[in-house]
């Protein structure tokens, strides 16, 4: 049994001195009968390309937001002891980039809870990338080096993937709902010409 349910994003870390040390797909892999993990990232996309039997791949994350909580926090926490060890002793500050600019108040508090949950002692938002972090941090703190240990990107390198989920989910409530496929395309077509009626 094999169910990716959400298209992956691409999780990046880095670390501070160090630069991009992990960059995997936001899948985990696990035994349906008991939970136990098999495998995260790039490996549990063979995993699930394999379609093995009792066997689960999952992507927690939906178009860059949370979509299960509790397999994020494995997925995620998995992914930072390969890269940051398991430092009980010292807490990381923690920056994320590329959640959804639509993102709600709500989503965002339920992935900073997520950080938090993961041991991080502070975690920041930040809207650009990685390579423009440090000189932000410095031009907004002269001669202070950006305070920081680990920055993590959800990229979404494939936004049609994004659309086509979207357009799958209005499908399924559509079936529900009892209207056709193709009625749906003559909705967006008439969406799509309104759009097009206000310029």
């Amino acid at each position: 049994m094999s169910d990716t349910k959400y298209e992956p994003a691409d999780i990046e870390v880095y670390i501070k001195n160090k630069g991009l040390v992990l960059r995997e797909r936001s899948l985990i892999a696990y035994q349906h009968s008991d939970g136990k993990i098999l495998a995260v990232g790039t490996e549990a996309e063979q995993i699930a390309q394999q379609k093995r039997d009792g066997v689960v791949v999952v992507s927690p994350l939906r178009r860059g937001m949370i979509a299960d909580y509790r397999a994020a926090v494995r997925m995620f926490r998995i992914m930072l002891e390969r890269t940051w060890g398991k430092r009980r002793f010292r807490k990381p500050h923690i920056v994320v980039c590329g959640v959804a600019p639509d993102i709600t108040e709500v989503e965002k508090k339920a992935l900073e809870d997520l950080v938090l949950q993961l041991g991080a002692r502070e975690v920041t938002f930040y809207d650009g990338g990685y390579e423009t972090f440090s000189k932000d941090m410095t031009a907004h703190q002269p001669g202070k080096p950006a305070e920081y240990d680990i920055f993590i990107r959800i990229a979404k390198y494939v936004p049609e993937r994004y659309v086509a989920e979207a357009i799958g989910d209005i499908l399924q409530y559509a079936r529900r709902q009892g209207i056709s496929a193709d009625r749906v395309g003559a909705l967006l077509q008439e969406v799509q010409s309104d759009g097009a009626a206000e310029y």
